[in-house]
């Protein structure tokens, strides 16, 4: 049960770093690099493609981001999220992050909604956590919810 618990974990946290992202077109858009850690474990991408660049909204493409995974534990972006940018506030809001994990060849989807992460002094990197993550496809294996530890996102 551990292993799924943090496969789940980390499909999340997966899904909710993605969640900065866009749907649009992506040709005048920036980067992402990003991490999230569940249970423990960490997945990392960089690269990753926005349709734009903060403090513009943007959205990232989830088909740009391949998450590495430390351990037998595969995760995907289900959806393209929006990032909204506050520098006033120095925050990053996303309405909706989807992520899929995959652990011992059991699939779990979650969904974190209205995840703000707060930028770093100076600096176009932002962080949060923990978050929680509510289950939305999988088998009774798959825990109802999981906690994001943490995620961070860097944008350039």
């Amino acid at each position: 049960m551990k292993p799924v618990r943090t496969l789940v974990g980390l499909t999340v946290a997966a899904s909710a770093a993605l969640l900065l992202g866009s749907n649009a077109a992506y040709a005048a858009g920036g980067q992402v690099d990003g991490s999230i850690t569940v249970a423990g474990s960490t997945c990392t991408w960089t690269n990753a493609s926005t349709s734009d660049v903060p403090p513009n909204t943007l959205t990232i493409d989830h088909t740009t981001v391949s998450a590495s995974c430390g351990g037998s534990i595969s995760a995907s972006l289900g959806n393209d999220p929006s990032v909204t940018f506050d520098d006033s506030t120095g925050t990053a809001t996303s309405p909706e992050i989807d992520v899929s994990a995959t652990v011992a060849g059991i699939s779990c989807g979650y969904q974190v909604t209205d995840l703000t992460v707060s930028r770093q002094s100076g600096t176009r990197t932002y962080t949060g956590g923990p978050y929680t993550a509510a289950k939305t496809s999988g088998s009774f294996l798959c825990p109802g919810s999981e906690t994001v530890d943490s995620v961070s996102l860097t944008f350039h």
